[in-house]
């Protein structure tokens, strides 16, 4: 039985179970692609997932962000030293002002949450959330305290990105990041041409699970067209796993077809770690590079400090392993919110490893 028999029985057999419904796996090594799998449903209806349909990823966004912020300081345009409000002045607003980019992509800006009363439209309004953001007040000192910016990570990125080269941060993913690799499945800011190809996101907690509270339920969210639709670089992006293991294999060996989006030495600092504690957001011990989780940060990416990635609310992740030029990638329609549920993706990669003679 070949590696992809076994991943698409392993995918089958959750699926099968009710654990998962439908999955996208895609994995390349040398840069060439060897697992391309796409298995079980993507909407309500039991319609059978395919290989281009778009799934929001949650925070496995930001090591996309991340890469454009690597692509510009590569090019000389920004440093990551550099204080954000030089490029967007109204950031600086409450003592924001010594901020820098290397703070914030290292999660330790000092501003890592959002008034509760943001709603999902206000959301999906990016002029209105960018205004909220450079308002906010911070809580702790610039580069003091490690605490995860789940959504506040994103917004001051595509400022300075945006008041550096003066395309939108959207436009920027498609010609830097898509374009160059012959992805079109990646968007942030998805266009209404492709919103038909957006699975519907589900959760594994049941129908009463936010009987209490239904505005808790994060499927509103990642189900909301004006969300999908609108720049929020932290955790809106709509992308297949074949985008994503592709950006990521682009990012070591010798790329993807002839591609590298970065070369190894900008890659090892952007992955060079810049903090390793316990995290006060997340309440677990985690490893950051900029922009990207480090090793055993995450179950799946194993345990050597060189590999990078990031996983999203739910279970989506991809993630690169320079040392044996591994590029992982997967997305599913049903978010684990379980407490302490198995990994689904540590699962899969640890098939994978061994089949292909790679360490833990």
């Amino acid at each position: 039985m070949t590696l992809t028999h076994r991943l698409s029985a392993h995918i089958d057999a959750a699926i099968a179970s009710g654990r998962e419904e439908g999955v996208q796996l895609v994995v390349y090594q040398h840069g060439q692609l060897i697992v391309d799998i796409t298995r079980g449903t993507r909407d309500d209806a039991g319609t059978p997932m395919r290989p281009a349909d778009l799934t929001m990823l949650w925070s496995a966004s930001k090591a996309i962000t991340a890469t454009c912020m690597h692509i510009l300081a590569e090019r000389g345009q920004l440093a990551y030293d550099d204080a954000i409000a030089d490029y967007w002045p109204a950031f600086a607003a409450h003592g924001k002002d010594a901020i820098s980019i290397r703070h914030l992509m290292s999660h330790t800006a000092g501003i890592p949450f959002l008034p509760d009363s943001v709603t999902n439209d206000l959301l999906a309004d990016y002029t209105a959330m960018c205004a909220l953001v450079a308002d906010l007040h911070p809580i702790s000192r610039a580069g003091q305290v490690a605490a995860y910016h789940g959504l506040t990570y994103g917004w001051p990125l595509a400022q300075v990105l945006e008041a550096v080269d003066g395309r939108s941060f959207g436009q920027f993913v498609q010609d830097e990041i898509c374009a160059p690799l012959g992805i079109t499945d990646l968007y942030c800011g998805l266009p209404a041409h492709r919103r038909s190809d957006a699975a519907r996101l589900s959760h594994d907690l049941g129908a009463d699970a936010f009987a209490s509270d239904p505005t808790e339920n994060p499927c509103l969210m990642a189900n909301h067209t004006g969300i999908q639709a609108t720049c929020m670089p932290a955790a809106n992006m709509m992308a297949s796993a074949r985008a994503i293991a592709r950006v990521y294999a682009s990012l070591i060996g010798t790329g993807v077809d002839g591609v590298r989006l970065l070369p190894a030495r900008r890659v090892a600092q952007a992955t060079k770690v810049q903090r390793w504690a316990m995290d006060a957001t997340l309440q677990t011990v985690r490893g950051f590079g900029l922009g990207y989780f480090l090793g055993e940060s995450l179950p799946a990416m194993g345990t050597r400090d060189t590999t990078f990635g990031h996983d999203g609310f739910g279970g989506a992740i991809g993630f690169a392993d320079p040392v044996h030029e591994l590029a992982f990638a997967m997305t599913k329609t049903r978010m684990t919110l379980t407490p302490n549920a198995p990994s689904f993706s540590a699962e899969l990669t640890q098939m994978v490893r061994a089949e292909l003679g790679i360490p833990a």
